[in-house]
């Protein structure tokens, strides 16, 4: 099965009529609780990474519908507090063309629970149920102290 970008934006449209931050981390944890909880496979391979698990064709679907102008990525600079420099940068997402963005019910459903859950509650979530696409995190350790 081969992943559609519908599914993608459909979670992000959810999350803004919602009125909820979509961010990177938010969907790529949801789309891998979709996979495992959620019964549908949606044709996503995750794999164990930096900040648990992780799916590279997820990400490359959404920086494609990013250049296509459908999403609209808003990037927010991450500081380091002691010296000031920019470290890295919180994306959120905005869906700007909602044609084709609605899934079956249950998956909407399954978004709307999900989308609305701060990312804390997510990671927290992932990292203490599915310990074993963790074992490569970087934030592991300050994860499990939330």
């Amino acid at each position: 099965m081969v992943f559609s970008s519908v599914y993608l934006k459909a979670l992000v449209r959810i999350g803004n009529e919602l009125g909820v931050e979509v961010t990177a981390t938010k969907i790529q944890k949801i789309f891998f609780l979709l996979q495992e909880e959620g019964g549908k496979d949606v044709g996503l391979k995750f794999e164990p990474y930096i900040f648990g698990p992780y799916s590279k064709e997820l990400d490359e679907v959404l920086d494609s519908l990013v250049d296509q102008g459908v999403i609209e990525e808003k990037a927010k600079p991450i500081k380091d507090v002691l010296t000031g420099f920019i470290i890295g940068y919180k994306r959120s997402y905005i869906l700007k063309d909602d044609r084709d963005s609605h899934v079956e019910a249950e998956v909407e459903k399954f978004f709307e629970k999900w989308v609305v859950k701060d990312r804390k509650e997510i990671l927290n979530y992932v990292y203490r149920k599915y310990p074993q696409w963790t074992r490569y995190s970087v934030i592991r350790d300050k994860v499990l102290r939330m």
